[in-house]
């Protein structure tokens, strides 16, 4: 049975990944700050095969140590690592809070390299052929007001899934980069009415990112299906071209 990893589980994309996993059969070990009531219902349901732990990844002090204690990472084998815990901190460049940038920064860039590195040596150590999907945003790569932090959170997680495939491609383990669009779940509770209609309009398929798109894309990426798929940047939304 392979387990997968996934940050940000509690709701949004995170918890869909979940459900979806557990339904294939996988192992899950999640992590997250709260636990909602939909993920609490998963934990029942999935006593056996749903490891959840609070935790905090925006707290980078000691942070691989904590966290390998927490989830006994020395004795568990990780197959998949899904990087899907962010947050957006949205305002225009003149207006930054330095203190709620750093906290942007610390849980969209700094975490994932730390967690990152800990789930490298845990496929090495078992000599897996891991693989690692990280969850981008439209934002790296299209210009919005008051949105240019969460992009270059982004970017630059980007360009580290890029080097990770190249520096650890010889050992089998693969990264690839999911970038989405506006989804119907997670983010858009975030963002107003206007830049909503804003990304339906200039989209190809003229709506928003429905949920399923994205766990299937990276259900593909987590498969043998994909064994060639690496460094990659795979686009999901809706055709905003």
């Amino acid at each position: 049975m392979k387990t997968v990893f996934i940050t940000g589980i509690s709701r949004g994309l995170g918890l869909k990944l979940t459900e979806h996993y557990l339904r294939m059969g996988y192992r899950v070990i999640g992590v997250s700050r709260t636990c909602s009531r939909q993920l609490a219902d998963l934990i029942e349901q999935y006593p056996e095969r749903l490891v959840w732990k609070q935790f905090d990844l925006g707290n980078i002090d000691d942070l691989d140590t904590r966290l390998e204690e927490t989830l006994s990472l020395a004795s568990e084998k990780i197959d998949i690592f899904i990087d899907n815990a962010a947050i957006l901190y949205k305002d225009l460049i003149h207006r930054i809070k330095g203190e709620e940038l750093a906290k942007m920064v610390a849980i969209n860039v700094t975490s994932p390299m730390i967690v990152t590195k800990m789930v490298l040596n845990n496929f090495m150590r078992n000599k897996t052929k891991g693989i690692i999907v990280h969850i981008s945003s439209i934002c790296a790569h299209r210009s919005f007001y008051g949105l240019s932090m969460i992009g270059a959170t982004k970017a630059a997680i980007e360009t580290f899934s890029q080097d990770t495939a190249y520096e650890y491609g010889r050992f089998g383990i693969r990264s690839n980069t999911v970038v989405i669009g506006l989804m119907e779940i997670g983010m858009k509770e975030t963002v107003n009415e206007r830049l909503t209609e804003q990304l339906k309009s200039i989209s190809a398929l003229r709506r928003l990112i429905d949920a399923d798109s994205v766990v299937n894309t990276i259900d593909y990426l987590t498969s043998d299906k994909s064994h060639c798929i690496t460094g990659e940047n795979i686009h999901i939304n809706a055709g905003i071209l």
